[in-house]
Order: C-alpha cells, then sequence, then structure tokens
C-alpha cells in the first residue's frame, strides 16, 4: 500500500472515531439502546420505572446527579429520563474493551480515570454542557461497598458553577443488593424503582458559591438502602445471595478475628439446602445466615452478628482504626504485581511484598516490562503467554505510594486493587490471600483519617 493510500485511510479511520462527549448517536443510544437494551436490561433486573416528564422538558445545561449502588445504574437513570440522550460519565476501564468501548463513546460516554484528575474528562464535560446538553454523572466514582452513599469532592459543584447549569439529584431503590459491589454470584433477581427527588435550578446556581452547592448535593445525596429496605421489604432471589460478602464482612462479630469469615452452603439448615447464604466463622465457629431480604441473622442464641451490612462495616471500620492507631503497626502481604499493556489488557510483570506502614504503602518485588509479562484476559493468563517465566527478565524495583493526597483505590473484591502515584503511575496488585483486600483498604484509609484529622 503506497504512503499516500495508508494517510488516506487513517484519516478515514479518524473521522470515523467519535469524540467524548458527543451528540449521542441516534443509532446507538436511540434506537439499539432504547429500543432494543433497554427494555431487555429492564426485564431482566426488575426494573420498574416511568419516565419522568416534568424532568425531561427542562432546559439545558441539565447536570444529573446520581448516587452509584450498582453496575446498572446508568440503565435505571436512561430508563427514567427516556427519550432524551444523556452523556454518561463512566470509568475508563469499559473503553478498553474491543468492541463495548466503541459503542458507548459513539452512545455519548465520557471516560473518566477513578480517583485522580484528568482533564480529558473535564473537557468532554464542558463541551456537553456547553451544548446545553445533559450529564449523568456518579460523584461518588465508585459503587457502594456496603449500601451506604460515600462522599465526594468538589470537582463537580465547580463544574456546575462554572457552566451554570440545573442540577437534578437521582435516587434507585433495590439496585445494591440486585447487584452488590461485592457479588461473587452475578446479580439476584428483586426489584428496582428510581425517582427523581430534587431540583436545583439554575437561577438558584448563579446565586450559590461553590461550597453550598457540593453541600446541596452532598447532603442530597446521603442514602441507606438498608433503611429504605426496613420500611419497604423486597425479596431477592439467588441461590447464592451471600456469595462474596465474606469479602466485606470479614471481621468475626464473636471473636473479632481478621479474614476468618467463609459463606458456604446452607443445606445443614432445615429448608435452606442449596442456598449459599451461611456465613461461618472458621475460628469460633460463629453462623450467620442472609435472609432473603438482604438482612443477617444469627443461627442460634449463642451467635453474634450485627442486622446489616452497613452496621457490619461500621464497626470493622472502628476496628482497623485501632489497629492503625498503634505506633508500632505494620501490614505486609504477598503480591503478584500487574501492568496495563497494549492500552487494553493487564499483564502480571512481577512479584513482590507489599508494606502499609507509617502512612506508606509500599511495593518490594520484580517487575518487568508489560509486553514481556504474562497477559491476561478475563481474569485468566493468555493460553500462549502462560508459561513465560518473568523471573529471567523482571528486575528488583521499589514502588512507593504515600497516603497523604490519596483520593481512593480502584478495588474489585475477590480480585484486585489498584493504587496510583504521580511518580509510580497505576499499578494492580493481586494479593496471595485476596480475602485480604478490604483490610489493605481499610487499613489505608484509616491511616489517611489520622493525617487528615
Amino acid at each position: 500500500m503506497s504512503e499516500e493510500k495508508a494517510s488516506r485511510n487513517k484519516g478515514k479511520t479518524k473521522e470515523k472515531q467519535a469524540e467524548y462527549g458527543c451528540v449521542p448517536g441516534k443509532f446507538w443510544y436511540s434506537f439499539f439502546g432504547e429500543c432494543i437494551a433497554l427494555p431487555v436490561l429492564k426485564l431482566r433486573f426488575g426494573i420498574k420505572v416511568k419516565p419522568d416528564n416534568k424532568i425531561k422538558a427542562l432546559e439545558g445545561p441539565l447536570v444529573i446527579v446520581g448516587n452509584h449502588p450498582s453496575y446498572i445504574d446508568p440503565v435505571i437513570m436512561a430508563a427514567t429520563l427516556r427519550g432524551r440522550p444523556i452523556n454518561f460519565v463512566a470509568g475508563e476501564f469499559l473503553f478498553r474493551k474491543k468492541i463495548f468501548g466503541p459503542i458507548i463513546t459513539r452512545g455519548g460516554c465520557i471516560p473518566k480515570a477513578q480517583f485522580r484528575n484528568d482533564l480529558r474528562t473535564v473537557r468532554a464535560m464542558m463541551k456537553v454542557l456547553g451544548r446545553g446538553g445533559v450529564l449523568g454523572i456518579f460523584p461518588e466514582g465508585t459503587r457502594f461497598t456496603d449500601g451506604h452513599s460515600i462522599g465526594f469532592d468538589t470537582g463537580l459543584a465547580s463544574l456546575v458553577k462554572k457552566t451554570n447549569s440545573s442540577v437534578v439529584i437521582f435516587r434507585s431503590h433495590g439496585a445494591y443488593m440486585t447487584w452488590p459491589r461485592w457479588s461473587q454470584s452475578s446479580y439476584r433477581k428483586g426489584r428496582i424503582t428510581a425517582e427523581f427527588t430534587d431540583v436545583l435550578p439554575k437561577e438558584k446556581v448563579a446565586e450559590m458559591t461553590v461550597d453550598e452547592i457540593h453541600q446541596y448535593m452532598r447532603k442530597a445525596l446521603v442514602y441507606n438502602e438498608y433503611e429504605y429496605f426496613a420500611s419497604h421489604p423486597q425479596e431477592f432471589r439467588s441461590k447464592g445471595i451471600a456469595s462474596g460478602v465474606q469479602n466485606i464482612a470479614n471481621i468475626c462479630p464473636k471473636c473479632k478475628s481478621l479474614n476468618s469469615v467463609f459463606v458456604t452452603d446452607a443445606s445443614s439448615i432445615p429448608g435452606l439446602k442449596g442456598k449459599k447464604n451461611l456465613l461461618s466463622c472458621s475460628c469460633c465457629g460463629n453462623k450467620v445466615l442472609m435472609n432473603k431480604y438482604g438482612f443477617f441473622e444469627p443461627v442460634s442464641s449463642e451467635d453474634k452478628c450485627f442486622p446489616d451490612l452497613h452496621k457490619w462495616n461500621v464497626w470493622e471500620q472502628e476496628q482497623y482504626k485501632k489497629m492503625v492507631a498503634d505506633p508500632g503497626f505494620v501490614l505486609t502481604e504477598k503480591v503478584s504485581l500487574f501492568e496495563l499493556c497494549d492500552g487494553r489488557y493487564q499483564a502480571k510483570v512481577g512479584e513482590g511484598v507489599l508494606t502499609v506502614k507509617d502512612k506508606t504503602v509500599t511495593y518490594e518485588g520484580t517487575e518487568c516490562a508489560p509486553e514481556e509479562g504474562i497477559i491476561y484476559k478475563k481474569g485468566k493468563p493468555v493460553k500462549k503467554f502462560a508459561q513465560r517465566d518473568i523471573s529471567k527478565v523482571a528486575k528488583p524495583v521499589t514502588k512507593t505510594f504515600q497516603i497523604h493526597g490519596m483520593k481512593g483505590m480502584l478495588m474489585d473484591y475477590g480480585k484486585f486493587m489498584e493504587l496510583f502515584s504521580p511518580s509510580c503511575g497505576a499499578a494492580r496488585f493481586v494479593p496471595e490471600n485476596i480475602q485480604r483486600l478490604y483490610e489493605i483498604q481499610s487499613v489505608i484509609m484509616a491511616m489517611k483519617d489520622q493525617i487528615d484529622s
């Protein structure tokens, strides 16, 4: 092929590639998204919502702000505003997928790197609001861990103020337990409802400071799904309803042993054969059931538990704060190091020890170039790379991540964690004991609270 022809083809490719924050394509958003994908997903996940015509008729620019209980939150928001396209802000990892990435880009989605500044994202959001569009965003940046909302910084409030956009608060019910972040059994069938709860018109935005806008959004998004369930009980159908919850509820409430809780089949209990909803402690034998409503119950009068995962988690965070208050506290864990290869896949590039102490996270081990590592797809090594001996090419390395200023960590409980620093970039770690991920995260955040207080 001649250089001239190659240049023309390259130019055509660039022309076809949609820009982040583009006007949502009619085919991918309106036809494929709203007419095909949305009805199927509503049926599959039990989404029972109707479009809100009052919100749909609001003048732009418009920012719809929702809390983030589940993977399927954009679907729920789109259903509630059906007929008016939304440019969603989504995790950048979704855009790495070969087929899905280009589809959601043409559908108007905007990638966001979690827990760090991303100018590409800001520019795309400004473009959407500058043309009077609708921006759908989940400012917490990550899904609920325990059914309770989490905080976020003032960045979104600054954007709202700068663009003088109206703000609408969106809230869903039931999405958290339908597909909780910790689940290892995919989703469970329940019922999801949603509504727009508050509107802050642009006229009010013009009169408010950035801090006032931020406090308004923070207060409006405070939500506890277990409190909602207490007054609106509903069943969630799954044979593995508790599968994965041990990665969050990992300290036994009876003997306080760390990472001793495991989930098993409750066949020993009458009427629960084949139901993976029994949590047991490997140290003291404490037994807890997760019922069909998502709440916990002790198996016997001698067993101890909290009524829900949020209360269990609040207690756990108190235990971790006590641990890190000890001046001699150190946490160490053997880990495998992964890095992004070819912009799409993860490659195992080394092994070493992760140490958390003195308000610093340190990796000491080995590292090789990603293209020399073991390439993984969908959590498994690609067959032709699986036999690579990276010890022959990996060199000793030390990576340091300062907890001060750390905004958060990308976590996939039961799988991996990612840390980021300006000097080391992003690094993915897989612990030898995978259940320790939440312990590591909790210790780091407890140390951060020490610094910030």
